[in-house]
């Protein structure tokens, strides 16, 4: 679990191939909120590293949180990205929906920043 964008980015490039999903793979709704938390995690994480506030296992103790904090096994996230890398059809849809929601995070925070800024002048 070292680096699970690096590993995001290397599922999205296996081949497409067919089938149903098999049991245990999470749903999109699902694996969508998951990867929202990763990503707000590699945020917290490269904080962090940018700050040298960070020792070795500190990327993976994030992911493992935020699966632990989810209630969803490692290896069941694992598959799931397996899977929805050999659906780039699935998995596109999914993966626009994790951008807008960190877009829509963004926005909020942004405008919350300008609002406390005003305040305070």
């Amino acid at each position: 679990m070292k680096n699970y964008l690096g590993f995001i980015f290397l599922i999205l490039a296996v081949a497409c191939s067919t089938g149903n999903a098999p049991k245990g793979i999470l749903t999109e709704k699902q694996i969508t909120t998951v990867l929202v938390e990763i990503h707000l995690a590699e945020g917290i994480y490269a904080q962090r590293y940018t700050d040298k506030i960070t020792r070795e296992n500190y990327q993976e103790d994030l992911y493992l949180s935020v699966l632990k904090k989810m209630k969803i096994d490692q290896k069941v996230f694992e598959a799931s990205l397996l899977y929805y890398g050999k659906y780039p059809e699935k998995y596109k849809p999914v993966y626009d929906e994790v951008l807008n929601r960190l877009n829509e995070m963004e926005v909020k925070s942004r405008a919350k920043d300008s609002i406390l800024r005003i305040k305070k002048k």
